[in-house]
Order: C-alpha cells, then structure tokens, then sequence
C-alpha cells in the first residue's frame, strides 16, 4: 500500500516536473523474475525507472542511506535494500538473488556507481554474476536526461524532460548450468553494455569492448 501510494504521487510529480515518457516498457515481462539494467547518470536513476515501470520494483542502495532509522523505514517500504560499496557484499547479493528468484524485478548498474559527468563508464561483472546465478532475464535500459536534472552532487532537480528506453529481454541460456569464470561474465556484461548503448545511440556500432574489466 505504500509503495503503491507514493508511486502515484511521484508519477504525477514527475509526469509534470520532468515529463517522463518510458518507451517500449512492454518490453518488461510481465511476470517472474527480471534484472532492469540501466546506464547510471544520476542518483534519481532508481526513483524515475521505479515509477516509469508498472511492476514493483526492487533497488539497491549504498548502506549510507539507511544508517538513519526514519531513512531506512522509508527506503524498505520502497523496496530498497543496501549494499556495501566497493566490496563484495555477500548478503546484498542474497537478497538479490532471492528477490529474483520470488518472481520480483530489481534493478542493477553494470557500471556500480553514478556517472561523474552523465557519460558511460567501464563496468563491474555484479549484473552478470546475478544474471546467470538466477537465469532472470536481463532487459537492458537507457536513461536519458536525468544527468540534466541532477548531476552527482547536485543538491534539487531542475525541470528537464527524462526518456527511459527499454530494450528486448536478454536470455543467457547457453551459459546456464554450466560453469562459468570472469572470462564469461566478461562476455556477458559486454553484451548487456552493448545493449545499453545501442538504445543510448540507436546509430553508432554495438561493438563495445571492455576488456581491461
């Protein structure tokens, strides 16, 4: 009921503030487990994805929000669990995995963390490793303009217009039930970083490579 009630809040705000259109979120399963996974160019990345989607959706936050116990309540009741940034966070990544698992959608940041100047960066392999550790569906999405609202460090949004692409579902299945190392989570994020940038410019070449990940 909360969540519920203050989606429709902050839709409405958002409808008006920063004219948040969502394309292709059909794209989105309708039901079972789904990984959403956004480029990163703004802390309100979580909070315009969250109410340009239908289902309810599941984030991460850095543990620094939830150290207040007003924060924390608040954050939990909008589906929010935290992470220990810059290490790997044994019991984020449970609670992932067993939120997919139950069926829900949880977004993941393949580059970890926002972008300093809104462009992308060189990813982390999380997003791959819950990928194929869940075999939810990755559905790779591109933000545009909430650099433009607000920019890491800003303190208030400014009124600009926000785009949320999503793009077709990635399925990994040759890579399910079988072992798999860095060399494939290597391939894995490359592919979903391809994605995220075909939507972010539907001209230029899908070929990404980061291969010093």
């Amino acid at each position: 009921m909360f969540y519920s009630i203050a989606h429709l809040i902050i839709r409405v705000i958002a409808m008006v503030y920063i004219r948040l259109e969502a394309v292709c979120d059909e794209n989105i399963p309708e039901q079972g487990g789904v990984i959403l996974a956004p480029n990163h160019p703004s802390d309100l990345d979580s909070f315009v994805l969250g109410i340009a989607i239908k289902r309810q959706l599941h984030t991460m936050g850095k543990e620094e929000l939830f150290r207040k116990r007003f924060a924390e309540f608040i954050f939990r009741k909008l589906n929010a669990f935290p992470v220990k940034r810059g290490e790997s966070d044994r019991e984020a990544i449970r609670v992932a995995v067993s939120i997919l698992k139950e069926g829900h959608i949880i977004d993941m940041y393949p580059e970890g963390t926002v972008s300093k100047d809104g462009s992308l960066q060189e990813p982390k392999l999380g997003t791959a490793f819950i990928a194929l550790q869940t075999k939810a569906p990755v559905v790779p999405v591109a933000i545009v303009g909430t650099f433009n609202v607000m920019s890491k460090g800003q303190k208030f949004p400014r009124p600009r217009k926000v785009i949320v692409k999503f793009g077709k579902p990635i399925y990994f299945d040759k890579h399910y039930d079988k072992p798999y190392n860095k060399k494939i989570l290597k391939v894995v994020t490359t592919q979903i970083m391809s994605e995220i940038k075909m939507l972010l410019n539907p001209d230029t070449s899908q070929e990404v490579n980061y291969g010093s990940i």
